[in-house]
C-alpha cells in the first residue's frame, strides 16, 4: 500500500470518528439535560396561578464570541402557602409576545422550595425548540456523512490520475 492510500483512509477514518464523537457528546448533553428536567418535574407538583408582572432582560455571556447578549424573560408573581414569590421564567422569544404583563398563567411549584417552578406553557414552547434542535442536529450529521463520502470520492478520483 502506498502512502497516499494510507493517508486517504486515515482522513476518512478521522472524519468518521470525529463525527461519531461529536454525535455522542451532543447526545450525552441532551440526555443529561432531560434527566435534570425530569427530576425537577417530579418535584414540582403543586399548582398555583401566577401573574406575569413584567419582563426583564437576562444576560448571557458567549465565550467563543467574547460577547454578552440579553434575552427577554417573564417575571412571575405568585403566592404559595402565604409566601409571596417573584421569580424569573425561562427566555422564549415568540412565547413572550403572546403573554403581556398582567396575564395569568398556571405554574407547578416545588412544595419544599416554592421558588423552584415549572411553567407548562414555557415547556411546550421548549419542546418545539428541542424538535427544531434535533432536526438541525440530524441535518448536521447528514452533512458530515456527505462530507465523508465526497472526501472519499474526491481522494479516489485523485488516485486515478
Amino acid at each position: 500500500m502506498d502512502l497516499e492510500k494510507i493517508l486517504e483512509k486515515g482522513l476518512v477514518i478521522f472524519i468518521a470518528l470525529a463525527a461519531i464523537a461529536f454525535s455522542v457528546s451532543i447526545l450525552f448533553l441532551v440526555l443529561m439535560s432531560a434527566v435534570k428536567e425530569k427530576k425537577k418535574r417530579a418535584r414540582c407538583t403543586e399548582r398555583v396561578v401566577a401573574e406575569v408582572i413584567h419582563f426583564t432582560d437576562v444576560s448571557f455571556y458567549d465565550r467563543e464570541k467574547d460577547t454578552t447578549y440579553s434575552e427577554r424573560a417573564p417575571v412571575y408573581e405568585y403566592s404559595y402557602k402565604g409566601e409571596l414569590c417573584r421569580c424569573t421564567g425561562k427566555c422564549s422569544g415568540s412565547w413572550i409576545k403572546k403573554k403581556p404583563a398582567g396575564t395569568h398563567v398556571e405554574l407547578l411549584v416545588d412544595p419544599e422550595n416554592p421558588r423552584s417552578f415549572i411553567c407548562p406553557e414555557e415547556e411546550r414552547h421548549g419542546r418545539i425548540q428541542a424538535i427544531k434542535g434535533i432536526c438541525i442536529f440530524v441535518g448536521a450529521v447528514m452533512l458530515v456523512v456527505l462530507g465523508i463520502y465526497l472526501t472519499k470520492t474526491y481522494l479516489e478520483s485523485l488516485s486515478e490520475f
